[in-house]
């Protein structure tokens, strides 16, 4: 009887003992706490856009009807004076054009329809800026700028004549006045480039509309709503008023794309930024950011060369805002005390001390922070921080 009572008795303070050294031994001694080592990283803050290609181009349309015969190939870049290529008159059958589409696209372009916004003011604002832009380059002896400048001024006024037009009479009086004003392509009585730049056989009838200087005034609503076809031209034979080639100035090209309000911090207008393409990455800066509805439209600007960026027009894309190197930090890791965001960094003695930090970025999973320490906004206290492998408390709240 008393071995048993001593059985129990003994089973009890094992079953106790153990259970201190399971739920409680580790609560008070910290044990079990969840941690992790601070490290170097990298961090980049990043937004998945569908970006529209912007570049300054020309179309240039068949005078007659014959064979190609081509001297330049895609993608090539040419000089003033050097021949793209010529066409021997022949005797082409009666068919409808394989470019209906974007002739018709273009004419009514040219009409005065837009992908602009329909929003007056916004259009008499840019018609000043141009107005200004061409008399500057007028004044640098910059010719060939100003004319198409003048060009597009000309474009831009027409275009708000047809918005404010008040019925379909009037459009069409407006387009029957102004077709020569606003053709998007020249006919040409040769075909000799009369400038330097790059020569493509890709068309898509958008060429006037997607320009440098409208490309402030593009509405997210009537973009998004396109069916955008690229076509390859380049072939045997040409009817009439077909498009040919089209030269492209590969000195500066543009790319605008949408992002939502809560993502409009990331973009500062003038800072660099990367966007990164099928065929690699391209280096460029924020040129412009403008309110459109509810959403932002983001133009980046680029001076380096891609090699499709005469082809495309719209393309998925990863834009690169902020590429940083420094301590990391998982944001579940981070808490506040008194307003102060910091963490909490085990000590030699295995207690946890609170530490301010510093956040230089966030992507909304991880931070980068200041490493040692940083200083208050004010300048005015330095202020002792986080450094390479401290040991952190994980979900402290």
């Amino acid at each position: 009887m008393r071995n048993k009572k001593r059985i129990v008795i003994l089973f009890c303070t094992t079953l106790a003992i153990l259970f201190i050294i399971i739920y409680v031994f580790p609560h008070v001694t910290g044990a079990l706490k969840k941690t992790e080592i601070i490290e170097y990283g990298s961090l980049q803050v990043t937004d998945q856009v569908t970006a529209y290609i912007i570049r300054n181009e020309t179309v240039f349309f068949a005078n007659k009807s014959g064979s190609i015969h081509y001297y330049v190939q895609e993608g090539e870049q040419v000089r003033k004076g050097v021949m793209i290529l010529d066409i021997t008159s022949g005797v082409q059958s009666e068919k409808e054009s394989s470019y209906q589409k974007i002739l018709e696209r273009i004419s009514r372009f040219n009409g005065g329809d837009s992908l602009f916004s329909d929003d007056i003011k916004k259009i008499r604002t840019q018609i000043a800026k141009l107005l200004n832009d061409r008399d500057v380059a007028m004044k640098a002896g910059e010719t060939e700028l100003a004319g198409r400048m003048e060009q597009q001024i000309q474009r831009l006024n027409q275009k708000k004549d047809y918005i404010e037009a008040t019925d379909q009479n009037a459009k069409e009086e407006i387009i029957k006045q102004n077709k020569s004003v606003n053709a998007s392509g020249i006919m040409p009585e040769n075909y000799i480039s009369q400038t330097n730049g790059i020569i493509s056989y890709y068309v898509d009838g958008y060429e006037s509309e997607f320009s440098p200087e409208n490309m402030a005034l593009l509405s997210r609503d009537k973009v998004q709503g396109l069916n955008i076809e690229v076509q390859n031209i380049a072939r045997d034979t040409t009817l009439s008023t077909e498009p040919l080639y089209k030269i492209v100035d590969n000195k500066k090209w543009y790319a605008a794309f949408w992002v939502a309000p809560e993502n409009i911090v990331k973009y500062e207008k003038g800072k660099k930024a990367t966007i990164n393409l099928p065929l690699g990455q391209v280096d460029g800066m924020i040129y412009d950011i403008h309110d459109d509805n509810g959403r932002w439209l983001v133009i980046m600007e680029f001076n380096r060369y891609y090699e499709e960026f005469a082809q495309i027009r719209v393309i998925d894309a990863e834009v690169i805002t902020s590429d940083y190197s420094g301590l990391i930090i998982e944001n579940e890791s981070i808490t506040s005390k008194d307003g102060q965001p910091g963490v909490f960094v085990k000590d030699k003695s295995g207690e946890y001390v609170f530490k301010p930090v510093k956040i230089v970025t966030s992507d909304g999973e991880w931070s980068l922070v200041e490493v040692s320490y940083f200083y208050t906004d004010d300048g005015a206290a330095k202020v002792e921080t986080v450094n390479i492998y401290d040991e952190i408390l994980k979900k402290p709240n």
